[in-house]
């Protein structure tokens, strides 16, 4: 039987071990813009316009929920968000992992996007345990792009892409 003392140690290095095989295979599997994994998204292909979606600023926030026995549950939200694009109806989002780009897209009429990034529940006292290195993973396998859409089967030029966890200002 495991020491329950030991336990702490032994998830921090698994997650450790994980993250490491992460960098290693995000190196070996990394994906670029010019993959032949791209795929096409519809078959009646909108125009594309100059610019694309400018401006994007991702930011962090938390929040905290105090439970009895001296414990918490908390959670990071990871939010984008872009300047308005001139004659934009919607804008649509577009998953990036690792792996490549997803063929679904998110239609909303918002310029901000938010998603919960890292949680967890633990005793107060560790403060936000392994918030950061949640964060990290996301870095390392997810992002999201975004473009404009306008009336007459036309879209903007897609954004650079935006690593979930990662911010363009200081938290």
């Amino acid at each position: 039987m495991m020491n329950l003392k030991r336990l702490p140690v032994v998830l921090l290095q698994c997650l450790r071990l994980i993250l490491l095989f992460t960098l290693i295979f995000g190196l070996i599997l990394s994906v670029d813009s010019s993959s032949s994994l791209a795929v096409d998204i519809t078959s009646n292909q909108p125009q594309v316009l100059q610019p694309p979606v400018t401006g994007l600023v991702s930011t962090l926030s938390d929040e905290v929920e105090e439970l009895p026995a001296e414990l918490i549950r908390w959670s990071t939200y990871w939010q984008l968000c872009w300047e308005p694009y001139p004659e934009a109806k919607e804008y649509e989002l577009q998953t990036v992992l690792m792996q490549g780009r997803s063929p679904k897209l998110e239609r909303q009429s918002d310029r901000c996007f938010r998603i919960q990034a890292a949680s967890n529940e633990n005793q107060k006292s560790q403060g936000l345990l392994n918030r950061e290195i949640i964060l990290l993973m996301h870095k390392i396998q997810l992002g999201y792009r975004v473009r404009a859409v306008l009336d007459g089967n036309r879209v903007s030029e897609w954004s650079p892409v935006m690593a979930v966890g990662a911010t363009t200002v200081s938290e």
